[in-house]
């Protein structure tokens, strides 16, 4: 994991301020590579380039940065190549000769013979920045599940790009504005819209997506798309658990071993629930000592759930079983202040969700006990269906999805009366708004975290149509449409839009904060596609998601853990009285001229202070604040610099 960044002439002129802007960027990404820095500027100085590195293949290795071998390509490089050792044996057929052990190098001979062509070769996650000085040609390029960001913005016939917003936003020589309609998406989902950021004409690169400037133009192209009709043979043919199981365990065998690191220690949560205890176990198979970690972030998780045992307990006898290194890792006793100001005035990206701080005190306990690497297991549940949310919806559908009983009523779900039937009869507590429809379809997804009813509150003639797009299909996709039930174009949506766009950017955001670089075999391409082309009797239970994996751990690791009840991650820390008054939100709420600068009804402020309001809308409008503020702070600062 590292940092790139970088400004390119548009025009071939020289960039103004060139070293001084360069630098600036360099270091606001110290973080994400502490261990080596490098900058680069062309002999015209129309474009200068920065790497951070943080070194965890060919990790004792000094190399120069960005990467080259001719003084003519560069290479600014943030993620890994799982495979590149067998690109590398690809690469040497062709007589490559290489000088490191480092999938950087692989990773720039794979670019000088393959060019844009057979990225589908590349198993791995990426954002990387590659330049031709002699041609003048960039290409900025983005992993397909979007496990890594690379944002940018053209502006004064410049493109400046980076890993994240801030050193943007240092570098630009332009003043900045909020995007609106961003904040309002941001607001419901937890994030931006795909490719969007809370910063006007700042720009996140879409997963799977390729920008290349050449010949004075800009093209941005997908090069890759997932293809889960691979898959539909198979799970036509009724195949036996036996077999699916042999499937699945090739496949999370595979990733898994690629992914793990061979130089420096990493850690893997052990919480006791399915996906973490499904994860060790494969671990254990390549590696059989290793550290896992069981974070305590409520009180709640010392009760017990089943068998007589608690969350904590099931992962002590999971830890057991697998002879790992175990402990508790205490995010709820903590000093929680500087985590949480941090993530607010840092939300340039749109993410505002509140795990944010649950994560990055568990990356700073990691951090000091000097791991590098996190293997994590996000995926299963989006992918799945192991939301709560994803449960009920799956319950409405089998009422009133298009050929279920109810499916000429379906116009019904709009009716207040009917809710409120439908809602005691299904005992949902999470899908009490219906904010969704079949024709033309839209679900609703995970991280839809406040409604339409309260948006209404708030916004001055907000319009609801606008901001829906976590629950659409991708275009890309729609020759999919007539061949996926309900369940697999939910799956599709999570992993083409949600995965690479809120849970990826809050695991980047989170972790990368203090130089902890996170592995996820779960959203390797080959599994994504095998689990939503899973028809939906491998997804849902009656009451419970996942029943494949269920299923598996009873059959194959303990049955209490298949049992577990999905829980989530961490708590919300607003909700604790101290934090809200050392952050002093009351105040800055009630003394901010933010609000004055949108199309918010007056009486926002009262809305939002009032006891009745969730605290997540409370958080939301914090960190719109402080990012707000400090995005003035910066735009003031940057004018004294140039």
């Amino acid at each position: 994991m590292c940092g790139v960044s970088g400004i390119l002439s548009l025009n071939g002129d020289p960039v103004k301020f060139i070293e001084k802007r360069i630098n600036l960027m360099a270091e606001a990404l110290h973080h994400r590579g502490p261990d080596k820095k490098g900058v680069y500027i062309s002999k015209k100085k129309n474009f200068g380039l920065t790497n951070n590195r943080l070194a965890i293949v060919a990790a004792k290795e000094n190399f120069a940065l960005p990467f080259t071998k001719n003084n003519q390509d560069f290479l600014s490089f943030n993620g890994e190549i799982y495979n590149y050792e067998n690109i590398k044996n690809f690469l040497k057929e062709k007589e490559v000769k290489f000088i490191t052990n480092s999938d950087t190098e692989v990773l720039y001979e794979f670019l000088r013979v393959s060019g844009t062509d057979n990225f589908q070769k590349l198993n791995g996650m990426w954002s990387f920045a590659y330049y031709s000085e002699d041609k003048h040609e960039l290409l900025l390029s983005r992993d397909l599940m979007g496990e890594r960001h690379l944002f940018y913005t053209v502006e004064n016939n410049e493109l400046i790009f980076s890993s994240e917003i801030e050193p943007i936003l240092l570098a630009s020589l332009s003043t900045h504005e909020f995007d609106f309609d961003s904040l309002v998406t941001s607001w419901k989902f937890n994030c931006c819209s795909p490719g969007k950021t809370l910063i006007k004409n700042i720009f996140r690169l879409k997963p799977g997506n390729n920008l290349k400037f050449s010949n004075n133009n800009i093209k941005i192209l997908q090069f890759q798309k997932l293809q889960p009709e691979k898959w539909f043979d198979f799970f036509n043919a009724s195949p036996s658990s036996t077999l699916v199981n042999e499937k699945f365990e090739q496949m999370l065998s595979d990733e898994t071993r690629l992914r793990l690191p061979k130089e420096v220690s990493f850690f893997t949560p052990l919480s006791g629930g399915i996906d973490s205890t499904i994860l060790a176990s494969f671990i254990n198979k390549f590696q059989k000592r290793f550290y896992t970690f069981f974070a305590v972030s409520h009180e709640d998780q010392k009760k017990s759930i089943s068998d007589s045992m608690s969350e904590i307990e099931l992962s002590y006898v999971v830890a057991k079983k697998l002879k790992t290194t175990h402990t508790l890792v205490n995010t709820f006793d903590v000093n929680q202040f500087s985590e949480l100001q941090y993530a607010a005035e840092n939300s340039f990206d749109g993410c505002v969700d509140i795990g944010i701080p649950n994560y990055s005190l568990i990356s700073r306990y990691v951090q000091a006990q000097n791991h590098k690497v996190i293997m994590f297991a996000e995926g299963p549940d989006e992918l799945l269906g192991g939301y709560v949310s994803d449960i009920e919806a799956n319950k409405i559908d089998n009422l009133f999805a298009p050929g279920k009983l109810f499916d000429n009523f379906k116009y019904l779900l709009k009716n207040a009366l009917t809710q409120k039937i439908i809602i005691r009869l299904l005992k949902l507590k999470k899908n009490t708004e219906f904010e969704f429809n079949y024709d033309p379809f839209y679900t609703r997804v995970n991280h839809s975290v406040c409604p339409n009813k309260f948006l209404n509150l708030i916004i001055e003639n907000y319009d609801l149509n606008k901001h829906y797009e976590y629950g659409l299909l991708d275009p890309i996709y729609s020759h999919l449409e007539t061949s996926l039930d309900i369940s697999q174009k939910k799956a599709l949506i999570y992993a083409s839009k949600t995965l690479p766009d809120m849970f990826n950017l809050r695991t980047d955001r989170a972790f990368m904060r203090y130089s902890l670089e996170s592995r996820q075999p779960f959203q390797s391409i080959s599994l994504a596609e095998f689990f939503i082309a899973m028809p939906k009797k491998y997804r849902f239970n009656g009451n419970q998601g996942k029943k494949f994996l269920r299923d598996y751990v009873k059959n194959k690791i303990h049955k209490a853990i298949a049992e577990n009840p999905k829980k989530g991650v961490g708590t919300n820390f607003i909700d604790r009285k101290i934090n809200r008054e050392r952050l002093n939100i009351h105040d800055t709420i009630m003394n901010t001229d933010f609000f004055s600068y949108f199309p918010f009804k007056k009486e926002i402020k009262k809305i939002l202070l009032d006891k009745k309001t969730h605290t997540l809308n409370i958080w939301a409008a914090y960190s719109f604040i402080k990012t707000f503020d400090k995005m003035k702070r910066l735009c003031k600062v940057q004018k004294t610099w140039f």
